[in-house]
């Protein structure tokens, strides 16, 4: 029998999820062998940020986890800010030298030798390839593109246990597993955080609002193949500049200097823009996410994908309350999606992400906290799929 005047709680209030120990000695040690991993290399690929949040992922399911490292790359961090400075790392010589009982080796961005793979498996590591890109189409376009013989550096066949992948790379998971002759293969839970743009933010990046006539459209897509290319937000903006001329803001397309780079887009589509001839759309090139935002304080964001749903892209600029206009299927109920197939209601959002955002910003922090909720490390649902996977 409780005292009068103490705490009563709803029984409801007492649930617990499944949750790390914080007391344990011993942890189950995963190692992701990856390309470098630094500042630098953090903003460069997209990939490199999936392996950080991979790792705290892992270590929030109370595994240690250690990025494999060349050792030139360890030798050479020396800045005080670099965010490799907060994780584990080891090289492969170390590794073997310590013999380190590893629970769970995972390839991303890179493969070993077969034979380092066939010792892992002798001292009890499950060997596990993780596929993040459109490699059906990247191995496609490399034969296409290149003379000669070809080496993919991300197919070393054998030795491996499991293939993995992310769910909107579904369509290539059957493709990697009878490349790599492996009978398992799983989608994984896709996942992010905003760890590396709060490391990296010197000051307050949100969005600031401002006039919507004069306010700049920002395009950030790579322009690198057709799966993440400009064309059709250049399109959706010169379309909505004239169904609405009282626009007179102009568009910065980063990574634009690539479009110079191609004969068809200099000569054929950028010309034919009433926008580009008018000086109103600016290239530029490749930027940091950081110095992005802090550029473009009060811009409106357009993004195009195709076979890439779930880009971190999205995700960061709504993290910052940045309007942004996606195409990505699966996140169709979140923040301002667009259809190429309903173009005349495409261009209806852009003028509704320029002229009412500033009003519906806090219900776009909800679709934005909603979202990157439901991707979330920490998200026990997300934690419990993980844990079925790992056993």
């Amino acid at each position: 029998m409780s005292l009068p005047g103490c705490t009563i709680l709803p029984s409801e209030e007492y649930h617990v999820t499944s949750l790390p120990s914080l007391l344990s000695s011993t942890q189950p040690i995963v190692i992701f062998a990856t390309n470098d991993v630094n500042h630098q290399t953090l903003f460069q690929n997209g990939l490199t940020q999936n392996i950080v949040i991979l790792y705290n992922l892992f270590e929030c399911l109370g595994y240690q986890s250690y990025l494999l490292q060349a050792s030139s790359t360890l030798q050479a961090s020396s800045k005080k800010d670099d965010l490799i400075d907060q994780y584990r790392t080891i090289s492969l010589p170390t590794m073997i030298k310590q013999a380190m009982p590893v629970s769970l080796f995972i390839e991303i961005g890179m493969s070993l030798d077969t034979v380092t793979r066939q010792y892992l498996r002798s001292v009890g590591a499950k060997m596990v390839k993780l596929y993040l890109g459109n490699i059906l189409n990247i191995d496609i376009e490399t034969v296409q593109n290149f003379n000669g013989a070809v080496f993919f550096h991300h197919h070393v066949v054998g030795e491996t246990d499991e293939i993995w992948t992310s769910p909107h790379y579904l369509q290539h998971v059957q493709y990697a597993a009878i490349l790599n002759r492996t009978a398992i293969s799983r989608v994984v839970p896709y996942v992010w955080d905003p760890c590396f743009l709060t490391h990296y933010a010197q000051e307050s990046i949100n969005w600031i609002p401002s006039s919507w006539t004069t306010q700049d459209i920002v395009i950030t897509d790579p322009s690198i193949s057709f799966q993440k290319c400009s064309f059709y937000s250049l399109l959706l903006a010169e379309a909505f500049s004239k169904k609405f001329p009282e626009w007179k803001g102009c568009v910065h397309v980063i990574n634009g200097d690539r479009l110079t780079m191609s004969a068809h887009a200099s000569q054929n589509i950028l010309p034919a823009l009433s926008l580009y001839r008018d000086k109103r759309i600016i290239l530029h090139p490749r930027k940091k996410i950081h110095d992005i935002l802090t550029e473009h304080r009060s811009a409106c964001f357009i993004t195009h994908q195709w076979n890439n749903a779930y880009n971190y892209m999205t995700l960061e600029l709504m993290h910052f309350d940045y309007p942004i206009l996606h195409n990505s299927d699966g996140w169709e109920a979140y923040g301002y999606h667009y259809s190429l197939e309903k173009w005349d209601s495409a261009i209806h959002t852009l003028y509704m992400a320029l002229t009412c955002h500033k009003d519906n910003r806090n219900a776009y922090r909800t679709h934005a906290a909603q979202l990157i909720w439901k991707h979330s490390i920490h998200h026990p649902e997300i934690q419990r799929r993980w844990r079925e996977i790992l056993g």
